[in-house]
């Protein structure tokens, strides 16, 4: 299973389509975690987006020789679980305050205790300069940067148009610039570290 994990998005899903469940696993453990983070911008409920995201993937299995995906399966994932979101919302008419974040990705084994110190520093700094960035913007970023969606992909997936993507982008890559003097000590360390 481990040569299935480098295997592209496309061919997963076509792999899927043909009945094979551990395309499916790698795909939905590729983009669980960022999904349940996009959901949660809707839903603002752990459990609830971890839920709307499963429930996206069981219907992938469900409907798989009849799925028609006309986009990325990034972008189509995106959407589904956009709608899904607020599907939930209308139906159940919630309106939750918990606003749990998702965990943390797995640690870098490959790190030195010291190292890893110095890592997750960083890391949270960059992580509390785009908690920083007002919410909209700060999830455009975050798709664009963290996911590699286009600006034209976030702008269908968030109905907005290619041009707000792109002024909310330039916004936030001028906060960061501002930012970075701060962080430019720490990341020299991280690299030092690294390349020794």
């Amino acid at each position: 299973m481990s040569f299935l994990k480098n295997i592209s998005d496309n061919e997963l899903v076509h792999r899927i389509a043909d009945g094979d469940k551990r395309s499916l696993d790698i795909l939905f453990k590729r983009y669980y975690q960022r999904l349940c983070f996009f959901s949660l911008q809707f839903v603002k409920n752990k459990n609830l987006a971890e839920e709307v995201v499963s429930d996206i993937f069981l219907n992938i299995w469900l409907k798989r020789g009849r799925i028609k995906i006309t986009s990325s399966i990034k972008a189509y994932l995106y959407t589904s679980v956009k709608n899904q979101s607020l599907n939930y919302l209308k139906k159940k008419d919630l309106n939750y305050e918990d606003l749990e974040v998702v965990d943390k990705e797995s640690v870098i084994a490959s790190l030195s205790p010291d190292h890893y110190l110095i890592y997750d520093e960083l890391k949270e700094e960059i992580e509390n300069m785009i908690n920083n960035l007002p919410e909209r913007r700060q999830l455009i970023f975050r798709m664009n940067r963290l996911d590699g969606l286009s600006y034209k992909e976030i702008a269908e997936i968030l109905s907005i148009s290619v041009n707000t993507v792109q002024n909310q982008m330039v916004e936030a890559v001028k906060f960061m610039t501002k930012q970075l003097p701060r962080i430019k000590k720490l990341f020299t360390l991280v690299l030092a570290f690294l390349i020794q």
